[in-house]
Formats: structure tokens, C-alpha cells, sequence
């Protein structure tokens, strides 16, 4: 039910005989239901583990806690909302539970939220550096570079530093070269705010390898290309935080 004031809704569980998790997930299932009323992604990866029971608080069912990981969206209306009702259909033997979160706080929660988005690493301006690379290598590591920076979602990048960017640099050296047929090297990555102190770095391996006779820089452009595929990843959930 929504209306001018508040957002409600219920959820419920199957009993299994232990009362204080059956409360449990059925809290959980009506906060969860409330985030898709608000339409809101939320995804949440609900683990819940009985911590304790038996203080006599809220009808005996104790201090049975659950450990959720979600996204920023659900944690805030966790915070929030609060369980106004619960009853018990002894027939299906469903435990019941009413959730309720006031228009002012879900707005409130909805600002926290895309303020904490809008900080993100992945929507910062970012300059890439791959001057410390050598020459002939140097335009495979920037092009590779680009197109994984666009691929995990960095839309923010100058051709130049700023005093408001932040850095990305990109270091490739070959450590190990088998004429024409094999290279190996690594992948430095390191991230550094606007102050320049770095903040994250990543040592990837890096390994081209070819059947066929081949230029150091055909393996160098393998090598940088599966160095690059294997950083995505990484990078892409430093960024996310």
C-alpha cells in the first residue's frame, strides 16, 4: 500500500519450528517486497544465521539477527523501516509481517543513496597515464586501456591531468621474451586520487604466446590484451565501491 505518507507491505514465512528465524525471514521478505513497491534494484544476498535468542524481547522471539549483504538502497530501508504488525496463520503455518517506511524517510533514503553513487570511483573524471610504459608498447597498453575503461562503465576521462582528476596509470614490462614465439610480462594498474597519493594498485601477469613466428609486439599486443581481461574484474569492483 502506498499513499501520501507512508509505504506498506508485508511479507511472510514458512514455519520451521524455530520461531526467532521464522520472525526472522519474515521480516526480511516484507522489507525486500518494500523495495520493489518503491521500485528500487534491490539485490540482496540475505544469509540468516540464528546469533541469539530467549531476552524476552518482542514476544519471546529474541535477538535473532541476520547477516545481509545488499545493495546501498536495501541497507537504508532496513535502517528505516520498521515491522509494525506480525501475526501467524496457524492453518498454513505462515508467520506474517507488516513493514512500514514514512514518504519523508524514503525520499531521505533516496538522496543518501545517490549521493553515495554520485562518490563512486567508477563516476569520477579519471586521466590515464601510460607514459612509463616503453614507446613501442606504449599505444597497445593506452588503446587496450580505453576500450576496458569503457567496458566497466568509466564515461569520465580527460586527455590531461586536472586538479580534480583522478589517475589511473598503467605500467607494462616485459619480463621474460622467447624470440617469435612467446612473451611474458606484467600489468602494474594504480589508481590515485587528486592529491596523488595512490590509493589501489593491482600486479597483473601477462603472457602472449604465439604457434607461428611472431613480432615481440604481435605477443606484446596478446599479452596486454589477456592482462587486460583478467584486470577487468578487479578493477571493475575497486571502482564500484
Amino acid at each position: 500500500m502506498v499513499t501520501s505518507q507512508t509505504y506498506q507491505t508485508s511479507g511472510s514465512s514458512q514455519c520451521t519450528g524455530l520461531q526467532s528465524l521464522d520472525v526472522d525471514k519474515a521480516d526480511l521478505s516484507a522489507r525486500s517486497r518494500l523495495g520493489r513497491i518503491v521500485n528500487t534494484q534491490v539485490s540482496s544476498d540475505i544469509s540468516e544465521t540464528r546469533t541469539a535468542f530467549g531476552n524476552g524481547v518482542g514476544n519471546g522471539v529474541g535477538s535473532a539477527k541476520a547477516s545481509i549483504q545488499s545493495s546501498l538502497l536495501s541497507k537504508s530501508l532496513l535502517e528505516n523501516s520498521q515491522i509494525t504488525h506480525r501475526w501467524v496463520d496457524t492453518a498454513a503455518c505462515r508467520i506474517y509481517a507488516r513493514v512500514q517506511i514514512g514518504a519523508a524517510q524514503m525520499k531521505a533514503s533516496q538522496d543518501k543513496i545517490t549521493k553515495a553513487k554520485a562518490a563512486r570511483l567508477i563516476h569520477q573524471t579519471f586521466y590515464v597515464n601510460t607514459q612509463d610504459i616503453a614507446p613501442a608498447y606504449r599505444d597497445l597498453v593506452a588503446a587496450s586501456a580505453g576500450q576496458l575503461l569503457s567496458k566497466i562503465g568509466v564515461t569520465k576521462i580527460t586527455p590531461t591531468p586536472q586538479a580534480s582528476s583522478y589517475q589511473i596509470k598503467f605500467t607494462f614490462a616485459v619480463t621474460q621474451l622467447d624470440a617469435a614465439s612467446a612473451l611474458r610480462g606484467e600489468l602494474r594498474t594504480q589508481i590515485a586520487p587528486p592529491n596523488g597519493a595512490i590509493m589501489w594498485q593491482q600486479v597483473t601477469p601477462a603472457k602472449g604466446v604465439s604457434f607461428r613466428p611472431s613480432s615481440n609486439r604481435a605477443l606484446a599486443s596478446k599479452a596486454i590484451t589477456a592482462a587486460m581481461r583478467n584486470l577487468e574484474p578487479v578493477l571493475q569492483a575497486r571502482l564500484l565501491k
